[in-house]
């Protein structure tokens, strides 16, 4: 396909004129929805961020970057499973189990906003930064009102229909960060924070029901429905604890062992090599999930013809990512921000070979939920946490700092044979793709650390 046909492709799609009929023309759609959307997102946390360095003394840019591990926390406990139950299940347009789902939904967002109050003073003592106590309190109004998001952003992804999701998270996002940056400006407090986190949440909720197709919600909870949910969600709940343990956890014990001005400047390297796996994650959640999930319950034998297809495309644009980030980090931070940040080059170089490793196994995730073996994808997220959670340890021991980055590189390759063996297993290891991408990241490696 030449590039005059992509981009009228791509004009169609944006203008509502795409292919919504096949499988195949609605994950186009989907994923060039994602990715625009994706890029005004990043475009705007980005840009917060330069300002914010600007704006803040690396100490305090520090603990903005702890109270964003606890904000993530608590979103990432929201996750019931109720998303993945709504897209696999064949009863996901019935009113009652979706507002069953809603229900538990909303239950679970008041639940985390009291275990986020009770926690917060502990998590202040640990850190022995007393601030953390009211602005964690604050912050846990978040879980609260996204409990009461709109279910129909789930039914849209069900449907591979993006165009409405993408415009309310960009929404969303824009007032928080606007407030963000505005407040920081004249305050010049980690309060900034707070205040724009809890306004936008509120934001992106309302424009959930407003720019959405109308859903009836009510508090429902049928029981055959919740059992459902609940049996299936368990699986999700207790992997996504894990995986916050094994990922944006992993930052809190990293605060824990540095102080909150180094902290500040690896945050920045973290929040660009990031970048390009919160891409893979989205789109083996959003595209790669749905299509598997419907192509097994349609055309089994298409499964690992289809998985090919999609770890492909979307390992391809990961690794460009990575490498655009990589290739020229020193010099990207010497240019972007002052002094006071440069050792972030060294560890995004680090920070980006480590992501393209765990990247490999992001596709096979969403396979393995669509096949239904929730607890094989469960015992996988918790061996990558507890590799990764000892590479930190014993890394900080031997390399400070970038010996942590090095640990975590080593846990996500090591976490690759248990994705093999289970991966085998389903008719699924796709062994010349996989190895194809590590000698990539080998020859990024061999280019970043020139």
């Amino acid at each position: 396909m030449d590039l005059k046909h992509q981009l009228t492709s791509l004009k169609s799609i944006f203008l509502g004129q795409g292919d919504t009929t096949s499988l195949r023309g609605r994950a186009l759609n989907s994923g060039a929805w994602i990715g625009a959307g994706f890029a005004v997102q990043k475009v705007l946390q980005f840009g917060s961020n330069l300002i914010l360095t600007r704006l803040l003394f690396p100490e305090a840019f520090g603990l903005m970057a702890l109270a964003t591990v606890f904000l993530v926390g608590l979103a990432m406990f929201s996750d019931v499973g109720i998303k993945p139950a709504i897209i696999r299940d064949p009863r996901g347009d019935d009113p009652d189990f979706l507002n069953t789902a809603w229900s538990i939904q909303v239950l679970r967002g008041i639940m985390l906003f009291a275990i986020g109050v009770v926690i917060s003073y502990p998590v202040s003592l640990i850190y022995g930064q007393p601030i953390l106590f009211p602005l964690l309190c604050a912050l846990s109004i978040t879980s609260l009102i996204s409990g009461f998001s709109s279910i129909s952003l789930v039914t849209a992804e069900r449907k591979l229909d993006f165009r409405s999701v993408t415009f309310v998270q960009i929404a969303g996002q824009a007032v928080m960060i606007g407030l963000l940056v505005s407040i920081a400006y004249f305050w010049r407090s980690v309060w900034a924070l707070a205040v724009a986190n809890v306004i936008g949440t509120l934001a992106t909720v309302l424009l959930g029901y407003v720019l959405l197709p109308r859903h009836r919600h009510r508090f429902v909870l049928d029981k055959a429905h919740a059992l459902s949910l609940v049996s299936f969600g368990k699986w999700i709940f207790l992997s996504t604890i894990v995986s916050y343990l094994g990922g944006e956890g992993l930052r809190a014990v990293q605060a824990t062992m540095i102080t909150p001005a180094e902290f500040g400047v690896l945050a920045i390297a973290n929040t660009i090599a990031a970048i390009p796996n919160d891409l893979a994650l989205r789109l083996a959640g959003s595209i790669g999930l749905p299509v598997m999930a419907e192509t097994y319950r349609e055309s089994p034998a298409k499964a690992f013809s289809i998985l090919h297809q999609f770890r492909k495309h979307s390992l391809a644009i990961s690794m460009a990512m990575f490498a655009a980030a990589a290739i020229p980090a020193r010099e990207l931070i010497q240019f972007l921000y002052d002094a006071r940040y440069h050792d972030a080059g060294d560890y995004l170089i680090a920070a980006c070979l480590a992501n393209a490793l765990a990247s490999i196994g992001f596709g096979y995730s969403g396979a393995i939920l669509a096949v239904g073996s929730f607890q094989s994808y469960f015992i996988s997220i918790v061996i990558i946490t507890i590799l990764r959670i000892v590479g930190v340890l014993i890394g900080f021991q031997f390399g400070g700092i970038m010996g942590m980055i090095i640990g975590i590189a080593i846990a996500n390759l090591v976490s690759l044979f248990y994705y093999w063996y289970l991966t085998d297993r389903l008719g699924l290891r796709d062994f010349r793709l996989d190895f194809t991408t590590l000698l990539g990241i080998a020859a990024l490696s061999a280019i970043s650390l020139r």
